[in-house]
């Protein structure tokens, strides 16, 4: 018996909202959706699985069916949309890690390796932003450590495996200001190859005047460009990217905003042009996590910069030290063995 389908539905308005049958713990049904295209992806008679075992690393067992044909979408768009990955029990226990990991409580003792704004410090109106915060809470490492988010990252870039580069925390509180359209890539020039495939997750419905994340479809095809003068709070936040297409000659064509229900994720391509506006909303929160998969083939490259990321690199070896680059997943080899413990203890150990 066929379980799972994957049917095209007829093309309503751009991004409409879905009503899916089912509640958000039986019979949940799953939406991937490639730029303007909608595919309803549903299992239709075994509960979609989402294994959630204590201390261990999250299983997402319904990215078994991105197909290859996801692959060829992904690669004309540069952006994959899959909606309610994540369940409810998984959401509102990453919620909580937020102000947790603001105040400075780490699970750890480690901190992230950035960490950008500090309660009575820093400005109320500036998105709050952490780097590696797998590294301080447990809760985003059983996340950021999924082998099944990393498979899919490999998939869709044609690697043979991928590490986790690092990931990235994002709170964008109402009335705070832009984060700056960018192409993650930029940041990688520490690393041969100079690739990235992104696996952005929401963990609040996400609407466009509360600062969703936007994309430039096609985007992905236009040269690359170094990493952006600005960042956090620029006021024409479109601006870098407006330059990039103008120097490439080419019209950039409307963003499409991402407004998915909580839980849902986008996987796009490190090349792919994306940013987001304020939140002019008084009431909405909008806090995703975003992690940040490179190949496992890649090495420390010759080139300047990773001013972070160059601290990991050993005297005179261009190898990725899986203590700080760990592979989440490969065809040919293991994952990195001391995951699953780290996952339950905050050790990086493979001793049980």
């Amino acid at each position: 018996m066929e379980h799972y389908s994957c049917r095209a539905q007829q093309r309503p308005a751009p991004f409409a909202s879905y009503q899916l049958p089912g509640n958000r713990s039986h019979g949940m049904q799953t939406h991937i959706r490639f730029g303007r295209l909608p595919y309803l992806c549903r299992l239709s008679s075994i509960q979609q699985k989402r294994r959630w075992i204590f201390g261990m690393p999250y299983r997402f067992e319904c990215l078994d069916h991105v197909s290859g044909t996801d692959r060829a979408v992904f690669e004309s768009q540069g952006f994959l949309i899959i909606e309610r990955l994540l369940d409810v029990q998984i959401v509102d226990d990453l919620r909580e890690r937020f102000p947790k990991l603001f105040a400075g409580k780490f699970d750890t003792g480690v901190y992230p390796d950035e960490w950008y704004w500090r309660e009575g410090m820093s400005l109320p109106d500036v998105t709050r932003h952490m780097a590696n915060a797998w590294k301080a809470d447990l809760a985003v490492a059983r996340l950021a450590l999924s082998r099944d988010i990393g498979r899919i990252a490999a998939l869709l870039s044609g690697w043979s495996g991928a590490r986790l580069g690092q990931d990235t925390i994002w709170w964008k509180a109402p009335k705070t200001k832009p984060i700056a359209h960018h192409q993650d890539t930029s940041f990688m020039d520490f690393l041969d190859p100079q690739s990235t495939v992104t696996c952005w997750i929401t963990l609040d419905d996400t609407h466009r005047d509360a600062g969703t994340l936007e994309y430039i479809p096609g985007s992905h095809k236009w040269p690359l460009t170094p990493l952006p003068e600005n960042f956090h709070g620029q006021d024409d936040y479109r601006a870098q990217m407006a330059a990039a297409a103008k120097a490439a000659g080419i019209q950039p064509p409307a963003p499409v905003y991402i407004e998915v229900p909580a839980g849902s994720c986008v996987f796009h391509c490190g090349e792919v042009w994306h940013g987001s506006a304020a939140n002019i909303t008084n009431d909405r929160m909008r806090r995703a996590i975003g992690l940040h998969f490179v190949s496992a083939d890649a090495k420390f490259s010759d080139r300047k910069g990773g001013y972070i990321y160059r601290r990991y690199q050993h005297t005179d070896d261009a190898a990725l030290d899986e203590s700080f680059f760990p592979i989440v997943w490969s065809k040919d080899r293991e994952q990195t063995p001391w995951i699953e413990n780290y996952c339950r203890s905050g050790v990086r150990s493979i001793m049980k």
